[in-house]
């Protein structure tokens, strides 16, 4: 993050930190706006592109919170691995008995 510019630690308490994260959002939703638009184009190139741009800014955006994305997205991981064996209904996974769901509080 440092190459990129971004401040690597944030008190996230202050009032120019919330201005921070409230324009990551902002950049969250643009670049989920840009998604949906190459989908609508069908191009599957500007697809990937805006994609990994979308992952990019929720990325800086937890990074802004001081969210160690890394552990989190592990925890994600294994919750949603805790789902099998799993069903589908209606096209989507439904959790198995087995599902635990993810500890993000103290991250």
């Amino acid at each position: 993050m440092n190459q990129a510019g971004q401040i690597q630690s944030v008190n996230v308490t202050s009032e120019a930190s919330n201005d921070l994260q409230k324009f990551q959002l902002d950049l969250v939703d643009e670049e989920f706006s840009e998604l949906l638009e190459a989908f609508w184009e069908d191009d599957r190139a500007h697809i990937i592109k805006e994609s990994l741009d979308l992952i990019w800014v929720t990325y800086g955006l937890l990074h802004l919170m001081g969210v160690d994305v890394d552990e989190a997205f592990g925890r994600l991981y294994a919750s949603n691995q805790s789902k099998l064996p799993f069903t589908y209904k209606n096209g989507k996974v439904q959790k198995g008995p087995n599902y635990v769901p993810p500890f993000l509080k103290d991250l």
